[in-house]
């Protein structure tokens, strides 16, 4: 470590202190710009399937509209057969159609914006590429790729159940990117039960492990998988998937997330909104008692966050850039929140 490096480390440990380390007193993540999600049944070849994958992807709608209270125009719902319900599905699950809703999200979504992939159907792998089965055409995992290349947001979480799905994650694996898989690699081709032990987690309040009553998209995975395990001791099958969370953009993968190497910046990303404590802060400017003692509370607030969001990210940034950039959010947020004790003191 040089000189430099060492003087940074040690004016950031003052600041911690000084601070007494208020990111770690922070809420759990939030977003400050808009949630879109695409929805997304795959072609089902049979009646059965097409059923199960229908209930499945319109019960996701349901729980985005009612439960997580996303916006229904931020919702693009894809599916074999609109006929089935023509209120919420927009668009025939087609890959010119699939283009058509990546090409208006690229549009309108902003840095800020969150989106959730949620992809239900069959997979297949040749051994190159990894494809999504759609009606006509099939879309590969590097074309999913490119499509979330050109979006202009980062936050992004793709949760692929299909069989072969594992093999999506070299090709998408990116910075600030979460990336599900049902299975382990692209040769495990049966079908899943992933689906439907997911559709659980993002709502049930037993994975909400820390009790923090939100749900992040790691303990969903955990969730899911825990459930999985007991699904297939309890009808003593031969287990035929292996689910993978990748969120620290190496391309590879983790079954198991508590060894550190992926799940980090999991933990700090929620379907969810914001609570209602921090909703009424940050829409608070629009009123006319908006005063410079809240100004310095949204600030303090999208530090902290901005902090916490850098750290889950250590792994993926070079050490003198992480560095530099957490001295920089430590020395602001010090002069917010000095401000903002001179303020409550006065007040």
């Amino acid at each position: 470590m040089t000189h430099k490096n060492f003087q940074r480390l040690l004016t950031i440990v003052q600041l911690l202190l000084l601070l007494n380390s208020p990111s770690t007193k922070a809420q759990s993540t939030f977003n400050f710009g808009e949630r879109y999600a695409v929805i997304l049944g795959g072609i089902g070849g049979e009646e059965g399937f097409t059923k199960k994958y229908f209930t499945q992807t319109d019960y996701m709608y349901d729980l985005l509209t009612d439960n997580l209270k996303y916006r229904p125009e931020n919702i693009y719902f894809l599916f074999e057969d609109p006929s089935l319900d023509s209120l919420k599905i927009r668009y025939k699950a087609t890959a010119v159609n699939v283009r058509k809703v990546f090409n208006q999200l690229a549009t309108k979504m902003t840095a800020q914006d969150q989106l959730f992939i949620f992809m239900v159907g069959h997979g297949t792998y040749d051994g190159d590429w990894s494809k999504f089965n759609l009606v006509g055409p099939d879309l590969r995992d590097i074309d999913f790729a490119q499509l979330l290349g050109e979006l202009r947001t980062k936050k992004i979480i793709l949760v692929n159940t299909a069989s072969t799905s594992g093999a999506f994650i070299r090709k998408l694996s990116g910075g600030e990117r979460i990336i599900i898989t049902a299975t382990k690699s692209g040769n495990e081709y049966h079908e899943t039960t992933f689906a439907d032990f997911f559709l659980d987690a993002i709502v049930t309040e037993e994975a909400d492990l820390n009790k923090d009553r939100r749900i992040s998209m790691l303990e969903a995975f955990k969730y899911t998988k825990n459930q999985q395990d007991t699904w297939y001791k309890d009808n003593r099958r031969l287990r035929t998937e292996h689910p993978l969370l990748d969120d620290n953009a190496d391309g590879k993968g983790s079954q198991e997330v508590d060894n550190g190497t992926d799940g980090l910046w999991a933990s700090r990303v929620f379907l969810g909104p914001i609570s209602v404590e921090l909703q009424s802060i940050l829409t608070k400017p629009k009123s006319e008692t908006y005063t410079p003692l809240d100004s310095l509370r949204v600030q303090k607030v999208r530090l902290e966050q901005e902090i916490e969001d850098l750290k889950a990210k250590k792994s993926q940034m070079e050490f003198d850039r992480y560095i530099s950039e957490l001295e920089t959010l430590l020395v602001r947020l010090a002069r917010v929140t000095k401000q903002l004790k001179q303020l409550e003191t006065k007040k």
